[in-house]
């Protein structure tokens, strides 16, 4: 999972061995918190004021992001096997 804010770039395991990692940002508005467990990310609190970024659920596979604009935090997924492809696929 990269974690992109303000401040600068985190880049943190996807899987965390079945213990949740809690990671907060801080933003103009202040703290973002995001928590990375089994796989996946999801921002779980955050000061701004439409929680899009809240409703945006658990991310999972390469390519996803959740962003909060208000706050300037970003959290993406990248690396990692291709879910989408199989040996068929060209």
């Amino acid at each position: 999972m990269v974690v992109t804010g303000d401040q600068g770039v985190w880049v943190y395991p996807a899987k965390t061995g079945g213990e949740a990692l809690l990671v907060s940002v801080q933003g103009p508005l202040g703290d973002t918190v995001l928590e990375i467990n089994d796989g996946k990310a999801r921002v779980i609190s955050s000061p701004c004021p439409n929680q899009t970024c809240i409703a945006a659920g658990a991310i999972h596979r390469r390519g996803a992001f959740i962003a909060c604009l208000p706050n300037r935090v970003m959290v993406s997924v990248e690396g990692g096997e291709d879910e989408n492809l199989d040996a068929s696929s060209w």
